[in-house]
């Protein structure tokens, strides 16, 4: 069974160990330093109304449970879509809770929590293809935009 809810301090190490993993992995296209990991996760413990982490923890059969992944989601106002978008920015699991319908969960448990999104946004490498997968099965579909970034330094 999955439960999920808000990151808390006691749970920063082993998620910034996660973010590590996800950012070296097929489904990001660069690294991240890792103070914006921290950065990050503050804004979240901190209830920042745009950020939120989401620690994903399976119980097994003893009621035991154990971090086995997290989410970060982005909450901004989208004029396109006519009110707030929640950006899912990341979704990861460890290796030995992939295949077990976590992710449709997440989702599902997104659009309970946000009813009031107008648009739930995320992006994947066109490499992540099990992840697309699992998105165009939830009804998610491609928005061909040509996306362009210019990070601030200081």
């Amino acid at each position: 069974m999955l439960m999920i809810r808000d990151i808390t301090e006691a749970d920063r190490e082993e998620v910034v160990a996660m973010m590590k993993e996800f950012y070296g992995s097929p489904a990001c296209l660069h690294t991240v330093p890792e103070e914006n990991f921290h950065r990050t996760i503050t804004a979240a413990i901190e209830k920042s109304p745009l950020a939120r982490i989401l620690v994903l923890e399976e119980t097994d059969q003893s009621s035991a449970e154990r971090i086995t992944g997290y989410a970060n989601l982005a909450i901004t106002w989208n004029n396109e879509a006519g009110g707030i978008q929640v950006w899912f920015d990341e979704l990861f699991f460890k290796s030995n809770a992939r295949g077990k319908g976590y992710g449709t969960e997440v989702f599902q448990w997104l659009e309970k929590e946000y009813p009031q999104a107008r648009r739930i946004r995320l992006e994947v490498t066109h490499e992540n293809t099990r992840a697309i997968s699992l998105y165009e099965r939830l009804g998610y579909e491609e928005l061909p935009y040509y996306q362009m970034i210019k990070d601030k330094l200081s």
